[in-house]
């Protein structure tokens, strides 16, 4: 019995020897031939237009015709280097590394090579958060609330409570008391906090309170961001997310003068660091107003 499959057994590992030595003198070309053909089930296609771009890019630096097994830090620190001298972005060059470093991952897997390379990502400094003018917040909610009422109501919330969306359209009545004038918000790991409700918001709920339920309709939240970018482009406003307008709370409330320890409990921030944030945004809209003085 046991000669019998010693045969297929025999085959099996001879193939599978075959294969690996086959692996083993993989150009870089004839990986990406091989990785986008045989490691794509499942993945999206614009996935797949990166992961093959990537790596074409990469063999534009370094060759097409280098094996696997040649590749190091050293060649990949040569691409990103060449990337931005050729004007790409930093953001784009972590793009291709991160595809880069699926691929590689893939091939380590396969046994197509032994090691895989560190690859360090290009610093990106992190933008400031985008803050609306109190021009633009006027425009903003007089076209919300012509286009939607329910929405403009949300928007409102959004704005006076410096919550974001996810916080805002989970929020449930039994949540909310008008009488206390206060809401409870529950944020990343079902953390709770208490934030007071202020005249506006009062002003806009009151007329429809109810006892249970949820306060805005259960729309996907995406739904509210595309509109409120719909509204934002109407109104001539460039940077349109709904995050912005817990940007806009968060720098009107330091603005306004409210004390940091007070302003990181409403926000729901855990870390100083979040909140610091918006010092830097303030500072730089103080440079630009400052900027404005002339002695003439």
């Amino acid at each position: 019995m046991k000669e019998l499959f010693r045969a297929p057994k025999a085959d099996y590992l001879r193939g599978k020897w075959i294969r690996l030595e086959k692996f083993k003198r993989y150009t870089l070309k004839e990986f990406r031939n091989h990785y986008i053909e045989n490691s794509r089930s499942g993945i999206a296609t614009k996935t797949v237009r990166q992961d093959n771009l990537s790596l074409r890019l990469l063999e534009d630096v370094i060759g097409s015709s280098i094996q696997m097994r040649a590749i190091t830090a050293t060649q990949i620190e040569e691409f990103k280097k060449a990337s931005l001298a050729r004007g790409v972005k930093p953001t784009s060059v972590n793009s291709y590394l991160r595809h880069i470093k699926a691929s590689l991952s893939y091939a380590l897997d396969e046994g197509i090579i032994e090691k895989k390379p560190k690859i360090k990502m290009v610093p990106v400094g992190s933008p400031l958060p985008h803050v609306l003018s109190p021009e633009e917040i006027n425009i903003l909610l007089a076209s919300a609330r012509e286009a939607d009422v329910e929405l403009w109501r949300c928007f409102m919330f959004c704005l006076w409570t410096g919550a974001p969306r996810s916080e805002v359209l989970s929020l449930q009545w039994q949540d909310i008391s008008l009488r206390n004038r206060q809401c409870r918000l529950t944020g990343k790991g079902n953390r709770e906090r208490i934030v007071p409700l202020l005249p506006p918001l009062i002003e806009i709920l009151t007329p429809i309170q109810r006892d249970i339920g949820p306060v805005f309709s259960p729309h996907h939240a995406d739904t509210y961001s595309h509109k409120f970018k719909k509204i934002a482009v109407l109104c001539g406003i460039k940077e349109n997310h709904l995050h912005d307008l817990r940007h806009t709370a968060a720098t009107f409330m330091l603005k306004s003068g409210i004390p940091l320890p007070v302003f990181q409990k409403i926000l729901g921030h855990s870390q100083i660091s979040t909140t610091q944030i918006y010092a830097k945004v303030l500072d730089e809209m103080m440079q630009s107003e400052m900027s404005k003085l002339k002695f003439e």
